[in-house]
């Protein structure tokens, strides 16, 4: 898994497998930005900023990037490039013949639409789910072993993914850029953080046993 992308890459990714079907053509796009864009929206948009894909490059880019800290269904990858053409915030191209597979391309009105958001406040709260803290909370009623093997379970899960992470910022240190690596900092920094409360908590069951 490679967490970087290089502007305007070279380098092709595999070709499309048998995709969804994709939302028809529009036949004239719509001028401006008449509806609110989202998440994936912006997705979409970053995505493309670093090079023209199809739908199916685009979930490649999204499952070896910000797939590890940003979870969404990646079928919406397949409708909302077609609903940004008719935006005229991406270009769509069709290919003469074969799977007519469609290609994707960030306009002018694109990137402004990108830099928009980016300039926008970021006040939201960090959303949690893991299903490790949620067991945890109710483990009043758990067997005892079944308490030191959850320990022992996220304890390694989040050792080795912090693991991953280290080789993966050997491995595209000299080809990401700074800010894609300091997402991959902060991925390292929390799996440590939790790598750390399981193994002083697997420490304290030794100590104090439930």
């Amino acid at each position: 898994m490679v967490w970087s992308i290089a502007p305007q890459e070279v380098t092709p990714l595999p070709a499309d497998p048998a995709e969804p079907t994709e939302p028809t053509e529009p036949s004239e796009p719509s001028v401006g930005r008449s509806r609110k864009l989202n998440a994936t929206s912006y997705v979409v948009l970053g995505m493309l900023s670093f090079g023209p894909a199809t739908s199916y490059q685009l979930k490649q880019r999204v499952g070896r990037t910000i797939g590890n800290f940003w979870a969404f269904a990646h079928s919406q990858l397949y409708d909302e490039p077609a609903r940004l053409a008719a935006a005229g915030l991406v270009t769509q191209t069709t290919e003469e013949g074969g799977r007519r597979k469609r290609t994707y391309a960030i306009t002018d009105e694109g990137r402004e639409a990108l830099a928009e958001w980016l300039s926008e406040p970021t006040l939201e709260q960090t959303e949690v789910r893991d299903t490790g803290l949620l067991k945890l909370f109710f483990c009043v009623g758990a067997n005892p072993e079944d308490i030191r093997r959850l320990a022992r379970e996220r304890y390694q899960s989040h050792r080795d993914r912090a693991d991953g992470y280290v080789q993966q910022r050997a491995e595209i240190e000299a080809l990401a850029d700074r800010w894609q690596l300091k997402t991959l900092e902060l991925g390292m920094r929390y799996e440590r953080t939790v790598e750390k409360f399981w193994k002083d908590f697997m420490e304290e069951l030794d100590r104090d046993p439930p």
